[in-house]
């Protein structure tokens, strides 16, 4: 009776394993035929509704037909799902065994339970997740990977996974040559975003060193969030930096999000001087950005996970949109930078609204879609760097134009007294160490008062710009012209002894003699009284100047319209002006 009983229940068992086996086979893959990209078109999907599921429970499920169809490439369930199993059926048609790795899920799966079956039972088995430090951490932004061996036959494999964040599942599996090739790619494409933004971050620190404006360190800090949030959605964060800190796993992508945003929130308002441009958006740009904060920073405290992984969504969804919102509304108040922020603020919002969805709800998953995000924000930093820079070229032409206003006379365009005696105060050293010539022509216009009480004001500053063009056409390259204050000019020449200064001075009395005056008035004439010194034993420049300056007094003192220096008198000591 016993042997009878054992062999029924024998052959109970093996109609059993038949029976699996033709459920297995019907959606078999052959595992030399396994496509490149994610498996989910060829898997089946049965979500837990009551209860936790075995591998026991789930293989009856799989034999009874209750799992249905993914339908798609990549399985998706959304934000707070209940936890889903997946299974996939692999056909091994050789006569040897074929190693295989299989990547699975996504770096933020709370549990991952990989179980591999054959004929009915378990023959290997995975326990992975960021839930606890102590099982299988992800590989990068390749999820898990998991290596078997595949005998001959038919293997199924079956996950369960389980999160609060958005449920997301690729499945491939690859040869090891082909996973290594994939790890390679990801490398080299990750190191080459992380490279860039370095050197974006490094070169916008030492702008900020150098210049002290907190647009380039605002910028440093958000891009450098995007790294960092960057490495937590990828699982290197968790895989290199917090591999022992489960509990912080569990949050930290969600929080950093936020902070990204609230990051580049931050940025926005400054470089778009958004208080001045529209005090009520910045108002409601900060109480946003600030809600964001508190709002996951509860959903962390009271350990809300589903509530935290929403807030944080919806907060970069309507971060980017902000974003784009605020480039708008300053480019249309006329801001010029802005047209650059607008540009990439754009191109960053499609990035990430793109891959948000992907990875939420909306979009279907696929790898493309997941680096969109990566792909805008390096494009958005380029533009945001042109953007730093035309801002600074602004800057830098104010201050030359600040600087020439401070050196120049409004009115002439010529140097001012204090440019002046800067300029020629290096002219003087020169001559000086190397005991060359030169000389001062002081200029003084003629009956200047009478001008300005006969034909008015107005046209007594037109005389003084004829006069300023006539010695600007005059001055040779290394001379330098300065209206000296009032009616009167001065010239410092260099190489130029006083022969050489008295006929330039009788050229510039002829040239001044013959200049018009715009809408000149009938009987105005021009003339000036000129003084030519050369420096000898004078002990500074001052001295030079005040020689030149007495001898114009006894040009006026010899009936004006006419060039005075020391070899128009040799006997005659130049009467001096008063200080």
């Amino acid at each position: 009776m016993s042997s009878r009983c054992t062999l029924l229940l024998r052959i109970c068992m093996l109609g059993v394993a038949l029976a699996f086996a033709v459920v297995a086979n019907a959606r078999a893959i052959p595992l030399d035929e396994v496509p490149e990209g994610s498996l989910g078109l060829s898997a089946g999907v049965y979500v837990e509704r009551d209860k936790v599921l075995t591998i026991e429970d789930a293989l009856s499920r799989l034999e009874r037909g209750e799992f249905e169809p993914a339908g798609v490439a990549v399985p998706k369930f959304g934000i707070g799902a209940g936890p889903v199993w997946l299974h996939l059926s692999v056909e091994n048609r050789g006569m040897e065994s074929v190693a295989r790795r299989l990547l699975a899920g996504v770096s933020w799966i709370d549990r991952l339970d990989v179980y591999m079956v054959e004929r009915g039972r378990v023959v290997s088995d995975w326990l992975a997740g960021d839930g606890d430090a102590r099982w299988q951490h992800p590989l990068g932004n390749l999820g898990y990977a998991f290596d078997h061996t595949f005998a001959p036959g038919t293997t199924d494999i079956l996950l369960r996974a389980q999160t609060a964040d958005p449920m997301v599942l690729p499945l491939r599996l690859l040869s090891a040559e082909d996973a290594t090739a994939w790890m390679r790619l990801q490398d080299y494409g990750y190191g080459m975003l992380y490279g860039f933004l370095l050197a974006l971050i490094a070169y916008n620190a030492v702008l900020f060193a150098s210049l002290r404006d907190p647009n380039y360190l605002n910028y440093a800090l958000y891009l450098g969030a995007f790294i960092v949030v960057n490495l937590g959605y990828t699982g290197r964060g968790y895989e290199w930096l917090w591999p022992q800190y489960a509990g912080l796993q569990q949050y930290v992508i969600l929080v950093l999000m936020v902070v990204f945003g609230y990051t580049g929130l931050r940025f926005a308002r400054r470089f778009l001087e958004l208080e001045r441009v529209s005090p009520r958006a910045d108002r409601a740009v900060r109480l946003f950005a600030n809600a964001g904060l508190c709002a996951i920073a509860l959903s962390a405290v009271f350990e809300q996970r589903a509530l935290a992984a929403l807030v944080a969504f919806v907060f970069v969804l309507l971060f980017s949109v902000a974003m784009v919102g605020l480039g708008l509304l300053c480019s249309r108040r006329g801001k010029g930078d802005a047209h650059y922020f607008l540009a990439g603020a754009v191109v960053a919002m499609f990035g990430a609204a793109t891959t948000a969805l992907a990875v939420w709800v909306g979009l279907p998953y696929s790898e493309t879609l997941f680096h969109v995000a990566e792909l805008g924000i390096v494009i958005e930093g380029s533009l945001l760097a042109l953007a730093l820079a035309y801002r600074m070229r602004l800057i830098q032409t104010a201050r030359m134009q600040a600087e020439h206003l401070s050196r120049t006379d409004p009115l002439t365009g010529l140097l001012n007294r204090r440019a002046f005696l800067d300029s020629a105060g290096a002219a003087w050293s020169t001559a000086v160490r190397s005991g060359r010539p030169l000389s001062v022509i002081v200029i003084d216009l003629d009956h200047f008062k009478t001008i300005n009480d006969t034909f008015g004001h107005e046209t007594g500053d037109r005389v003084l710009v004829a006069v300023a063009e006539v010695l600007r056409k005059s001055c040779r390259r290394g001379d330098f012209s300065a209206r000296w204050g009032g009616e009167e000019f001065i010239l410092i020449l260099p190489e130029t002894d006083a022969g050489q200064a008295m006929a330039m001075a009788e050229r510039l009395l002829a040239d001044i003699r013959a200049a018009t005056v715009p809408e000149k008035v009938s009987g105005l004439r021009l003339s000036a009284s000129l003084g030519v010194a050369e420096r000898h034993r004078h002990d500074a420049l001052e001295a030079l100047i005040r020689e030149a300056d007495g001898f114009m007094y006894r040009a006026k003192q010899r009936g004006r319209g006419r060039v005075h220096g020391a070899q128009s008198d040799a006997d005659a000591r130049p009467v001096l002006a008063p200080d």
